[in-house]
């Protein structure tokens, strides 16, 4: 009997890799509503100089650049650890979630402060 072909993926952690995306795109989009809808600023010395010289395109330059690495160490590692591979995914998504739920509390706390409702 044959055995049915199973397709290996080209990554190791991909479902994490798109946490990981996902988070890191939310926050762009909220470093985005903060700093240029609230007039806030952004908090990372790095990212603000890149905001500064290239504005909002180089910071997500910058961010994609930070997912293009992080998925290479990732991959670099996972193949012969495994486990530690797949903790540093875990913690690059908790890592990168953390902003946006700050951000995300702040622009509620911006919003519900000077709209008179708060």
């Amino acid at each position: 009997m044959s055995q049915a072909f199973v397709p290996r993926s080209p990554v190791l952690y991909p479902e994490h890799y798109l946490w990981y995306i996902l988070a890191s795109c939310l926050d762009i989009l909220v470093t985005y509503v903060i700093v240029y809808r609230l007039g806030g600023s952004e908090v990372n010395q790095v990212a603000r100089n890149i905001l500064e010289l290239f504005g909002h395109w180089g910071l997500i330059g910058l961010k994609f650049a930070t997912v293009i690495l992080v998925v290479a160490v990732c991959e670099l590692v996972g193949r012969s650890r495994p486990v530690l591979g797949r903790r540093i995914a875990v913690a690059a998504i908790a890592i990168s979630a953390m902003p946006v739920g700050i951000g995300l509390l702040q622009v509620f706390a911006w919003t519900h402060l000077f709209d008179g409702t708060g």
